[in-house]
């Protein structure tokens, strides 16, 4: 792969053909699976936008000073063929924070995918759904996440790659990060950070052995560790989780599928008739054995926290028990949100217990509702977060889309609801504590709103104690945020 060196000195002389391209209008085809998510409140935007004179209705407080960052996808041209939304060019969204003052920027993630793109004044890459032999593929967007390790604040994408830096808080990319030279494979979307030592753990995954690893960086910058996860086959990956003792992945039977009549694009399948497994890797024993536990068929995207309790291994998280449009036998269900015409989103609040000295697995639904996106405080993400905020999903739209957030208290079972208004949606929350927090909910929850019919949006901040009461201030933006993937908060003194 070209260096991004070569990248930089590439966007630096097209510097003139960008600012020509980037009020183009952006051109779809109706009959891509992912045309819902190219159109209304998700159609890509194509300005960078910096501005610091907003409207704000309530009162920002006064402890609460840093920047809210999120990461999405947000083509830079008309895709290409097999387009699926998790493909577009990466573009943070960020509101920083201080002394009562907001200031708001977007910018690209300048990738080198991008700055081909960019050359050529159209998409160069087909689209992750493409068949085999369509074309240029795998263009590492680093669109999905975001986090900050080792003085570095890195921008991620699901399928893996080398993460891209951001300057902060300008948002710029410097360039990519591959921990000094020791950085093996690729660093996946929702990488973990133990708050008490500093470690950043993460997963590396492709369709050709190994088919799984798991790795540790230290803070100094260099990885300690890169281990294979055995499995059978190529399996769909994305999140993972760390507890005080273990680094928890996952064996879900989601597989791609190029058997179905007549395939134009690629499909995938839960095949339920395979067993799903979680898998615990020892944190400090590397020559310890992987232990394996058996569950109920099912996928999960994204998890909330996990935690050792005795000789319990606690996962909280999102799952899924049909996770595709299309099942093993050929049945097509058409009844809830779906990404891509592919992914389908039935996701509950979910609870697994793993005991690992007998082996034995206890699971249940936590909540009958639809929900995704579930975050914690950061600080508590593998000590025993008690409190979980998951995106409330309207499973009356084609596509993904939350009207509310509930707040889950995992101790009593107790769930808080906050509605967003009419037409309005919401996207993924981040926990941003409160300056001097003593508590584990003393903070706010911070993202963006959209008004789907005036495609206008809004930084919220809502005091997590009383969820329900809603925000203490919304802060109009210059700038629509189509519905986004991951973000973080990063306290004032990290920049």
């Amino acid at each position: 792969m070209p260096s991004f060196g070569m990248g930089r000195k590439l966007f630096d002389c097209i510097s003139s053909r960008w600012m020509k391209l980037r009020r183009r209008p952006l051109a779809y085809d109706e009959a891509q699976p992912a045309a819902p998510y190219l159109q209304g409140v998700y159609a890509p935007v194509s300005e960078e936008v910096t501005a610091a004179d907003l409207q704000i209705s309530g009162e920002i407080p006064r402890d609460l000073n840093g920047m809210f960052v999120q990461n999405g996808a947000n083509p830079r041209f008309s895709p290409g063929p097999g387009h699926s939304w998790f493909d577009g060019d990466g573009m943070v969204h960020g509101v920083e924070i201080s002394d009562g003052k907001p200031v708001f920027r977007s910018r690209f993630v300048k990738t080198q995918g991008l700055a081909e793109d960019i050359a050529a004044g159209e998409a160069t890459y087909v689209g992750s759904l493409s068949m085999p032999g369509a074309g240029k593929r795998h263009k590492n967007v680093a669109n999905t996440d975001l986090v900050f390790h080792s003085g570095k604040f890195l921008a991620l994408w699901w399928e893996g790659g080398q993460p891209h830096e951001l300057s902060l808080p300008e948002l710029e990319t410097k360039g990519t990060f591959d921990y000094n030279s020791t950085l093996e494979g690729g660093l996946t979307s929702h990488a973990k950070i133990d708050p008490k030592t500093g470690e950043l753990f993460f997963i590396s995954w492709g369709a050709k052995p190994p088919f799984l690893n798991v790795g540790v960086a230290a803070d100094n910058g260099r990885l300690t560790r890169f281990t294979e996860v055995p499995l059978p086959g190529p399996r769909v990956q994305h999140d993972m989780a760390i507890s005080d003792r273990f680094i928890c992945v996952f064996d879900f039977p989601m597989m791609m599928d190029f058997k179905r009549p007549n395939q134009k694009s690629l499909g995938f399948v839960l095949d339920d008739t395979m067993p799903a497994r979680i898998a615990l890797v020892d944190r400090k024993d590397t020559s310890a054995p992987i232990k394996w536990f058996n569950v109920s068929p099912c996928f999960m995207w994204h998890l909330s926290s996990a935690w050792d309790e005795g000789d319990e291994f606690v996962l909280v998280g999102a799952r899924i028990d049909g996770a595709t449009r299309y099942t093993k036998s050929g049945e097509i269900r058409d009844d809830l949100p779906l990404v891509d015409g592919e992914h389908r989103f039935d996701s509950h609040p979910y609870m697994w217990r793993l005991n690992v000295k007998t082996g034995q697995v206890s699971e249940r639904q936590l909540d009958d509702a639809f929900v995704e996106f579930p975050r914690v405080n950061d600080n508590y993400i593998c000590s025993g977060a008690r409190y979980s905020y998951m995106p409330r999903i309207d499973t009356s739209q084609q596509t993904l889309q939350a009207n509310g957030i509930y707040k889950y208290d995992l101790d009593s079972g107790r769930r808080v609801d906050l509605s967003f208004p009419d037409h309005h949606i919401g996207y993924e929350q981040s926990f941003a504590p409160r300056s001097g927090a003593t508590e584990e909910d003393d903070g706010y929850l911070v993202g963006y709103v959209t008004d789907k019919n005036s495609l206008e949006s809004e930084f919220w901040i809502t005091p997590a104690k009383t969820l329900e009461d809603g925000p203490v201030a919304r802060i109009k933006l210059p700038q629509r945020v189509p519905p986004k993937f991951h973000g973080r908060w990063l306290d004032a003194s990290l920049f």
